[in-house]
């Protein structure tokens, strides 16, 4: 078998990296096999102590096994034994339960961070005003935020708004209101949004990271009625 025969071979079993020519680098999921862009999938790493541990911001040293982000997934690569044969180390079954947990405090965090630059509005009649900025050209809403366990009422007038004006942007239900509290420095938060500072930034990155994070939670939890 030639070298470049060989590394393709053990990319592949352990999900390894690999790139398009000219293209987004993918990496491959151990579980479905799928190339992907890093911002779809979760990367796993072995710690010191040989248990296997998600790397959810890509920046532990090591070989690594990428795994779509997706609960179901991840728990199948437990599972079946493909983390720990890729990684020859340990995969707990927490695994699913901790990257979630890691990504809700990544995605929060970049929440934060948006909140002191400026770019997040928070409460009914602001977020009200940032839909009426928004329809004149004065402002761009990237994401429509709404607590999960928020009233259905006032979630309804501004998803009614935001269609009246014909606004693209999703609407984020994956956090509870004391989440968000925590995360933007207020009390009670249940609506707000994040606002464009223009191509990629602090909106882009929390667009991936919330992408990611729906593989765990419902983007429209159940509790909320067809809207």
């Amino acid at each position: 078998m030639s070298r470049k025969a060989a590394r393709e071979r053990r990319d592949h079993q352990r999900g390894g990296d690999h790139d398009t020519a000219g293209g987004e680098p993918l990496r491959r999921c151990l579980v479905t096999g799928a190339s992907l862009p890093k911002d779809q999938l979760v990367r796993f790493v072995a710690a010191p102590d040989d248990a296997v541990v998600p790397d959810v911001g890509n920046e532990l040293p090591g070989r690594g096994a990428w795994v779509t982000a997706n609960a179901k997934t991840i728990a199948k690569a437990v599972s079946k034994g493909q983390l720990a044969k890729a990684l020859e180390a340990k995969a707990d079954a927490a695994l699913p339960s901790l990257v979630e947990t890691l990504l809700v405090k990544r995605t929060l965090g970049l929440l934060g961070i948006a909140r002191r630059a400026g770019l997040v509005v928070n409460g009914f009649e602001r977020v009200k005003e940032a839909l009426d900025l928004h329809e004149i050209g004065r402002a761009r809403v990237a994401v429509l935020i709404e607590a999960s366990d928020g009233s259905a009422d006032g979630r309804r007038s501004i998803l009614a708004k935001a269609r009246a004006i014909g606004i693209e942007a999703p609407v984020c239900g994956l956090f509870t209101a004391a989440e968000l509290s925590m995360a933007l420095g207020g009390a009670n938060v249940i609506h707000a949004c994040l606002l464009s500072a223009g191509t990629g930034g602090l909106h882009a990155r929390f667009l991936e990271e919330i992408g990611r994070t729906a593989g765990f939670r419902a983007m429209a939890p159940a509790s909320w009625p067809a809207e």
